[in-house]
């Protein structure tokens, strides 16, 4: 899948040998898949792409900020909703999905906005053994997911925030 090997880079060969090799092409790859996938479902597959090189960079500082985390905290494991959490900072900052030619579309100026919140409802949604929403709520997850894409637009994505919102939305599901 990979192209070329990013992952003979110098400047994070520490992190490298931490993680290991293996653990980064898992996630690279996983991530990947699912950029793909996103832009195949949005209809951006004729103008949009994902950028291996940023989506690398993504993965490195995903895994620099998990590694500082553990280290503070003296933990082994983070919580899904810290994976996600950071990942999507991490996209929104560096914006992996590119486009191959000029668009005049506002919908695609903020596709990695977009690729976020696709993230980010997917991973609340799949909690527990809810894998859908039904139709009387629909309306209301369009406007949590207008809420969402503002939030990406024009706001500071910290992980942080973003941890406390997946966990509230999860938590909302189970006192539903």
């Amino acid at each position: 899948m990979i192209e070329h090997n990013l992952f003979e880079m110098e400047n994070y060969r520490e992190l490298i040998d931490e993680v290991g090799v293996d653990k980064f092409r898992e996630r690279f790859e996983e991530l990947q898949k699912t950029a793909m996938e996103f832009i195949e479902i949005a209809g951006f597959s004729d103008v949009a792409y994902c950028n291996e090189r940023i989506l690398m960079q993504v993965i490195l500082d995903y895994f620099m900020d998990v590694m500082r985390l553990k280290e503070f905290h003296s933990i082994e494991r983070i919580r899904t909703e810290k994976l996600f959490a950071y990942t999507i900072s991490w996209i929104v900052k560096r914006k992996p999905i590119q486009f191959r030619e000029y668009s005049d579309r506002e919908r695609d100026i903020f596709v990695n906005e977009r690729f976020a919140a696709y993230l980010l409802i997917n991973e609340c949604l799949m909690c527990g053994s809810k894998h859908f929403v039904k139709e009387a709520y629909a309306e209301k997850l369009v406007e949590y997911t207008e809420m969402l894409l503002y939030y990406f637009k024009y706001r500071q994505c910290d992980p942080k925030t973003l941890e406390l919102l997946i966990k509230s939305f999860k938590m909302g599901g189970l006192v539903h």
